[in-house]
């Protein structure tokens, strides 16, 4: 049986139950699913940019990124949601800019029992290096408001928690079994897996694969050319005000934290302490992923 996963206060009863109901009224919608810190921004960035290209190829009208989170809502925000009808519709924010680009895009870190059914609906699963993970999860919880869930604890702390499956959305190796079979492989034929060292060593043929799977199809060179500049940390370190979630509020520590940080792989086996990497290892014995995926550890 499923665990029940712990969540941040952002999200509700209602949020899940708002979920489950949901109907998608554009023709297309991608969620990108991923245990947090995996690539989900990059990931959204990619859909977002592949989306609005789909547009521009219909209309010839360019569209501008305001913010990635009116066009890609967190889905358990419970702010991302209308409760004045029933069921319960998306903000008004949110079905506008999905208008504009004639699909509609989430962000989760749920598992996929908790989503929404339909037909016209595409997965993108982003997996990581576990180490990487949870080195840039206590990053971001330590930076993060503690009545939206930010931690306040050390990073063993963290670690020992994480490790255990405590932390907000619970174990790494459980989140990975909700999307994949014991081989690796995706659960549902609608969801594509996509690692995060692929999308560094390659990152045009990752968007090509993307765009093939949700159904942009061929990307030409000169699009590519267009659209691969955006994509990089650089670029969104350097308009960090259209990335940063707005789901939950920052705190402001005086040490240089931005959410999109390095992108680097390889740092928290550097930043590990030697009891931290033998409790992190203790907690696989408890929480293991699946078998195919074991190359993350």
């Amino acid at each position: 049986m499923e665990k029940k996963q712990p969540l941040l206060p952002i999200t509700l009863e209602r949020t899940l139950s708002a979920i489950s109901t949901y109907t998608p009224t554009q023709p297309l919608t991608v969620i990108i699913c991923s245990y947090p810190k995996s690539g989900t921004t990059w990931m959204q960035n990619v859909i977002y940019e592949l989306l609005a290209l789909q547009s521009f190829r219909t209309t010839s009208k360019k569209t501008t990124l305001s913010h990635i989170s009116n066009y890609c809502p967190f889905i358990e925000n419970d702010k991302a949601w209308s409760f004045s009808s029933t069921p319960p519709q998306l903000a008004s924010n949110h079905l506008e800019a999905h208008s504009g680009i004639n699909a509609t895009i989430f962000n989760t870190h749920l598992y996929l029992s908790t989503m929404p059914s339909g037909d016209n609906i595409k997965y993108i699963y982003m997996m990581r290096h576990a180490r990487d993970v949870c080195n840039s999860f206590y990053y971001h919880l330590s930076h993060q408001a503690p009545e939206d869930g930010g931690y306040t604890g050390s990073r063993s702390d963290f670690v020992k928690e994480w490790s255990n499956g405590e932390i907000a959305f619970g174990s790494w190796g459980d989140h990975l079994k909700s999307w994949l079979n014991s081989d690796g492989t995706v659960k549902d034929s609608r969801c594509l897996r996509v690692n995060y060292s692929d999308m560094k060593r390659d990152i045009e043929g990752s968007v090509r694969r993307v765009a093939m799977h949700i159904g942009v199809g061929e990307i030409t060179d000169e699009e590519l050319d267009d659209i691969v500049p955006r994509l990089s940390v650089k670029y969104m370190k350097d308009n960090i005000e259209k990335f940063e979630p707005r789901s939950v509020k920052w705190v402001d520590k005086g040490d240089g934290f931005s959410f999109v940080r390095k992108g680097n792989e390889g740092d928290g086996k550097k930043e590990f302490e030697e009891e931290d990497e033998k409790v992190f290892l203790e907690g696989f014995e408890t929480f293991p992923p699946p078998e195919g995926c074991v190359d993350l550890l």
